[in-house]
């Protein structure tokens, strides 16, 4: 079976460190592969999937409605606080697995299959228990999968190459979006405002779910077949569960694995933009169909929604593989970053000014988002790399670090929910969602600024 780094590994250093060498295209395809299968899968369930599917369960007159917020608001903070506490865990766990098989690649497995079992009950969600048990599914094992796979990337990639891989990260993060939703908006595209079959919801929910799966499990198949892990020395292995011999010790371990990386200023300050961005993010994609439904009284929402999301994919495709590779050039990757989340908050509080000429610009407007979000989805990612304390514990850091994608996942709901909760019992429910979007681009802005303050 082909390795990416073929016989041109050298072995443990001194303190465990591994070298490696330079990354073929075809070594970089294979290593990143599974960044498409996760996005095809998770890219248009928050968006679309989701708040198509609560209209099954949670009736209304119409879409969008305060109730249908509420429970989709609720849904995410449940899922973030299993996604907060879950990948520092396993990333821990993954930085300290010794055996043939390799650290990350275990657990690669085992939330793989996790993210496939929970399909036929996602497919059959015929009562709102089966549709939860079956999202809890699908979230743990991302939450396994994900951190593990994380990890599995500064181990194999050489500094030198950081922002190329990130340029690649960033396509094939995109190429997933773009496959997710497209998907989603072709088979959910003919539900609108006056008409929508519960049947066809429930059976095209389903076949999303089914293709999605597959594409996760052939990514898994490629990426555990095709890289080559190193695995970690047994001594090395034995000291740390020697160290660990109690809970209480393993407990106090685990937290100070957590404080450790905030003593860096550079792993502060890329948390915090990153926080600031991701929160912003949230509140923009959570209610963008709620949006067109209520404040544009668009009838076919749902696919007008994929259509802008996948114009928006199109131009973060290109920004995202170019900015990649000049940040490697330029080696100061924080102007970009700044550059490209500006663009992000131009674009959400266009929303928010101009929402009666909206749909003239929108097009324009999808593709100035995804310039901007491709660029800072590939930059970000080998930014965040070289603000890491430590490559040996890249698992546990980046498991710390997830939680710049969670705890604003816990938030944006419950701080859109009340917004919008709050404009409906005045009777304002549209200027409740231009708030929304309002926050969302001062969010974005904060972000900008911020990451100016990371040092070279």
């Amino acid at each position: 079976m082909y390795s990416i780094q073929d016989s041109k590994c050298v072995g443990h250093g001194l303190h465990g460190e591994v070298k490696v060498s330079r990354l073929s295209l075809r070594g970089q395809l294979i290593l990143n592969t599974l960044w498409f299968g996760l996005n095809a899968q998770s890219s248009a369930l928050l968006p679309i999937v989701i708040p198509t599917q609560i209209v099954l369960f949670i009736s209304s007159n119409q879409v969008g409605s305060a109730q249908q917020v509420l429970f989709l608001s609720w849904l995410m903070v449940a899922a973030s606080i299993i996604s907060l506490f879950m990948p520092p865990l396993i990333g821990t766990l993954s930085d300290q697995t010794s055996g043939g098989f390799g650290r990350r690649r275990p657990f690669i497995v085992i939330g793989g299959l996790l993210l496939v079992l929970s399909t036929p009950l996602l497919v059959d969600a015929g009562s709102i228990v089966i549709f939860l048990v079956g999202l809890t599914l699908l979230l743990l094992g991302k939450n396994i999968l994900t951190p593990a796979y994380q990890g599995l990337m500064p181990d194999r990639v050489p500094v030198e190459q950081r922002g190329e891989t990130a340029g690649f990260v960033g396509g094939m993060t995109i190429l997933g979006n773009v496959v997710g939703l497209g998907l989603a908006s072709w088979l959910l595209g003919g539900i609108n405002q006056h008409t929508h079959s519960i049947g066809m919801i429930r059976s095209n929910t389903g076949v999303y779910y089914i293709v999605t799966a597959c594409l996760v499990l052939v990514s898994v198949l490629v990426t555990v077949f095709g890289v080559r892990e190193i695995p970690l020395m047994r001594r090395k292995h034995e000291l740390v569960i020697e160290k660990e011999k109690t809970l209480l010790e393993f407990i106090q371990r685990f937290l100070k694995n957590w404080i450790e990386p905030w003593r860096t200023y550079n792993f502060r300050m890329v948390f915090l933009t990153r926080a600031s961005l991701m929160l912003g993010l949230a509140l923009f994609m959570t209610y963008t169909e709620y949006y067109f439904a209520r404040v544009q009284h668009i009838a076919n929402f749902v696919l007008v929604t994929g259509i802008v999301a996948m114009l928006a994919l199109g131009g973060a495709v290109v920004s995202g593989l170019v900015s990649g590779i000049l940040s490697d050039r330029f080696k100061r990757r924080a102007p970009l970053v700044g550059m490209a989340t500006l663009c992000m908050s131009l674009t959400s509080m266009a929303f928010v000014i101009f929402p009666e000429n909206l749909m003239t610009w929108i097009w324009l407007l999808g593709v100035m988002f995804g310039l901007g979000y491709g660029a800072y989805t590939s930059v970000n990612w080998a930014l965040s790399i070289d603000v890491l304390p430590s490559l040996e514990k890249a698992g546990k850091d980046l498991g710390v670090w997830n939680a710049s994608t969670t705890l604003p996942t816990i938030m944006a709901p419950l701080l859109g929910s009340v917004i919008i909760n709050v404009a409906a019992g005045a009777g304002q429910t549209a200027l409740g969602y231009r708030l929304v979007f309002g926050v969302a681009g001062l969010f974005f802005l904060l972000a900008a600024v911020g990451v100016m303050f990371v040092k070279k």
